[in-house]
């Protein structure tokens, strides 16, 4: 079913270069000239300055997405390779959960290259895998039913910034709307557009969770900008005990490398923070604090996006505190509750390869993490050297296949990343009204090139997977009931 795209306009980063000027009454000043008499014009023209000023702060209004609305969501796509006949076959209900809504959204957490042809080089760095998906792949993803795509995640440069321009370009000529990554910080910040049937869909993405190197920044006179991310810094505090926190600062005191000499609230060791708090748990206890300024960009686009559109997805890739941890971390939460106050319709939360708990705030969405759609990183033929220095292994002793098997029994064994859902949302007249979540299976305990792959989940499993999010979404104030193997979240409508 024909039902959904009609145009994508993908926005500019709005940093042309130019003489910075000021209207005044019409009249356009370069300031080149300061004198008694040009202060004195300037001075006359105040009164209409400030009104110009005054009129730019104006607020906009915004219209709700119209009628009957359907938002399908997923997690992570580590798809690397073309497999829509195969699901076609092997699982029609899944696809047509994604081809039947309105949008359908996903986080496109690959790279995508002819190694044949491309200059890009795996870098020094990686989000942790160097992923490679097959130039054939974002047409796949487009064909499975995908409408607007996240590119904001840790593996964004694994092959460097032109591995990042290259695959943008793949998505654009798949016709896929993508946010997240661009030429400068503006442009990896702004928001990417789909008009649809039923208006237009703004998509702004971010990550917490980034390689140093992939942090986009812009100009600053002579200094071009640089291609990246649209990165949201934050700092870690461990917390500790205070006998914990004392031998911490005395071994600060002495050592050259501590980056901070005050103890009282915190002491900085090498690079990593400590305070005094709560230590009960199986881990040390993470708080985090986002940077100002970024979260203070990242709300500027929501509200533009808003502003230029009728519904607007935020999409955060977060693997803080870790993959280990079913819980959101706290600035997770905290910015989850501001995009919405900003003018966000949906929060999509991923990253960690596993389900985190669904919240409903202020009558929004914020799902903390839908896991994984596909995790096909066991199945890549390429990776480069850096890798098997990593693992100890010499390149003629061991297949790939071999090293991220042996990589894989380490760090992908938790059953949990191999489940997840697919979120259909509905609105009416932009008011959210029903969340429906689908359980999907990776199949944790198929072997070779299948794992990973998604599939409608059987009954059994599905049920074990939805009672898990049950709970995880109780624990936020969200009740999901099961019902013939779907998950449903009711939403009372607003009260006027």
């Amino acid at each position: 079913m024909d039902r959904r795209r009609q145009t994508r306009q993908p926005e500019g980063d709005g940093n042309r270069p130019g003489y910075p000027v000021r209207r005044c009454g019409g009249e356009v000043i370069p300031p080149v000239v300061r004198s008694i008499a040009a202060g004195a014009a300037l001075a006359a023209l105040a009164p209409s300055a400030v009104a110009q000023d005054r009129l730019v702060t104006t607020p906009v209004p915004t219209s709700p997405i119209a009628g009957d609305f359907t938002l399908a969501a997923t997690g992570d796509l580590i798809y690397l390779r073309p497999m829509r006949a195969t699901l076609e076959a092997r699982s029609p209900d899944m696809l047509r959960l994604l081809r039947d809504a309105d949008v359908t959204f996903g986080n496109f957490e690959t790279t995508v290259l002819d190694l044949a042809t491309t200059k890009a080089v795996a870098q020094a760095e990686s989000g942790g895998t160097w992923m490679l998906a097959d130039p054939r792949v974002p047409r796949d993803v487009a064909a499975l039913g995908f409408d607007l795509v996240s590119h904001a995640n840790n593996h964004a440069t694994d092959w460097g910034v032109e591995g990042m321009a290259e695959t943008g370009r793949r998505l654009d000529d798949a016709g896929l709307t993508w946010s997240g990554t661009g030429g400068t910080l503006s442009a990896a910040r702004a928001p990417r557009y789909v008009d649809v049937a039923r208006g237009r869909v703004a998509l702004v993405s971010a990550t917490s969770t980034f390689t140093p190197m992939s942090r986009a920044s812009d100009a600053a006179g002579d200094v071009a900008g640089r291609p990246g991310v649209n990165a949201l810094r934050t700092v870690r505090t461990a917390l500790v005990t205070r006998d914990q926190f004392a031998a911490l600062a005395a071994v600060a005191a002495k050592s050259p490398l501590r980056t901070d000499g005050r103890v009282g609230d915190g002491v900085t060791l090498f690079g990593n923070r400590f305070a005094v708090g709560g230590t009960g748990g199986r881990y040390l206890d993470y708080r985090y604090r986002i940077n100002a300024s970024d979260l203070a960009a990242n709300l500027r686009a929501i509200r533009q996006a808003k502003q230029n559109g009728n519904f607007v997805i935020y999409s955060v890739h977060n693997h803080e505190p870790g993959n280990d941890f079913q819980e959101p971390a706290n600035f997770a939460v905290e910015l989850a509750h501001a995009a919405i106050d900003a003018g966000a319709d949906a929060y999509m939360g991923h990253g960690p390869h596993q389900l985190r708990g669904i919240e409903i705030y202020k009558g929004r969405p914020i799902f903390y993490s839908l896991g994984n759609f596909a995790m096909m990183n066991n199945s890549l033929d390429a990776v480069p050297a850096d890798m098997y220095d990593q693992f100890g292994v010499s390149p003629d002793s061991a297949t790939v296949p071999e090293l991220l098997q042996a990589r894989n029994a380490r760090t992908f064994g938790d059953p949990n990343l191999y489940e997840s859902v697919i979120a259909i949302t509905r609105y009416t007249n932009g008011a959210l009204s029903e969340i429906r979540l689908y359980p999907i299976d990776l199949g944790v305990d198929i072997k070779g090139a299948d794992r990973g792959v998604p599939r409608m989940a059987s009954r059994a499993h599905g049920d074990r997977i939805l009672t898990r999010l049950q709970k995880l979404s109780a624990a936020l104030g969200t009740t999901i009931l099961l019902q013939d193997g779907v998950g449903v979240i009711r939403v009372a409508p607003p009260t006027k």
